[in-house]
């Protein structure tokens, strides 16, 4: 896709509207579960969660009218690929109908067939909530990133390379047509920054080491015991996956856990060390993490601006997004560079 001419709409930020009673009567009739539903929030998928009177719980993800089929597919291959190879990784698990089916359908009042997958739900509380974590667990999160690249080595689906808005290395940051409509704000705050991301970051971007990432590691996909216990505990949301440049992983977690700190930038370094010492990364794929990460935030302002437009609903989760991710790019803005990078190339011994 060309990306100076995406618009809006190719976001695909339009999740079904479905009834909760509609839904639970089909998921009894194709999954023969029943319990206490409760709604979820989703960027393009209508989320619940179900839990069984033994306790037992699962979520339901309604795929958007915009979604291919091959692409919910993509992800139920890509769970089935992890509980085979990596059963040690605490991931959800694909939970199958009746006759044995990894997806089901349910139909809107237009005829739209909409795919229905349900998947464990894990326990536990995301990072975004508690105490941040010390420098210690910020290496056992890279780590933990590390471990989910790996395990995904070797995994292939046609659908992998399809437009993912939040991949960071597709042109989206540095996109003409949203940057037209794009705030005063960011415009002015981004604009000595894109020649330069677009014909120099990008480019070398794209030349890296790539495979199937899970390209959505941030503080509340990772999950932790309780508000106090620090070790991960498991990973969810796997609506983002796409095929990309590994380095892009770990822009997306270093990113997103910086934003909830922006003042200590050791963050990024420890998350790197730890993702480093599992995964280890080439002197150019360290090089561009720091470019990755302000293309991280250009695409989260954008973004949080398209859905501030177009869904009012998700007005205070993007406000807060974009909020974040712009006080952050304003701190890198009187950042040297070069030191920046130095700095996180010297972390993996190679300056």
């Amino acid at each position: 896709m060309d990306t100076d001419s995406i618009t809006p709409q190719d976001m695909r930020f339009n999740p079904p509207t479905f009834d909760e009673t509609e839904v639970a009567q089909r998921v009894a009739d194709q999954y023969n579960l029943e319990g206490q539903w409760s709604s979820l929030g989703g960027e393009r998928d209508q989320n619940f969660r179900l839990k069984e009177n033994d306790g037992k719980k699962y979520v339901v993800k309604i795929a958007g009218p915009d979604e291919a089929s091959d692409i919910t597919n993509f992800q139920v291959e890509a769970l089935l690929y992890l509980e085979n190879g990596s059963p040690q990784i605490p991931v959800p698990r694909i939970v199958r109908t009746k006759s044995g089916d990894c997806l089901s359908n349910i139909t809107d009042t237009e005829g739209v067939k909409h795919a229905i997958r349900l998947v464990t739900f894990l326990d536990g509380i995301p990072y975004g909530e508690g105490e941040f974590p010390d420098v210690e667990n910020l290496q056992k999160i890279g780590a933990f990133m590390g471990e989910i690249v790996k395990a995904f080595k070797g995994f292939i689906h046609k659908a992998s390379k399809h437009f993912m808005p939040w991949n960071l290395s597709n042109g989206i940051a540095v996109s003409r047509n949203l940057w037209v409509d794009a705030n005063e704000d960011i415009k002015s705050l981004a604009a000595p920054m894109l020649d330069r991301l677009r014909n120099e970051v990008l480019p070398t971007l794209n030349g890296c080491p790539s495979q199937v990432i899970h390209n959505d590691g941030h503080p509340y996909n990772l999950l932790r015991a309780d508000t106090v216990l620090q070790e991960v505990v498991g990973l969810i949301d796997f609506g983002d996956m796409v095929y990309a440049p590994i380095i892009n992983e770990l822009a997306v977690t270093t990113t997103t856990f910086q934003r909830r700190s922006v003042e200590d930038l050791n963050i990024v370094e420890n998350i790197l060390i730890g993702f480093h010492r599992i995964h280890p990364l080439s002197d150019t794929e360290v090089s561009l993490l720091w470019d990755a990460i302000i293309l991280r935030l250009l695409i989260t302002v954008l973004l949080s601006d398209v859905k501030l437009k177009i869904r009012a609903d998700q007005g205070t989760d993007a406000l807060e997004d974009r909020t974040e991710a712009y006080n952050m790019l304003v701190i890198i803005n009187h950042l040297d560079h070069h030191s920046m990078v130095n700095k996180l190339r010297a972390a993996c011994g190679f300056y």
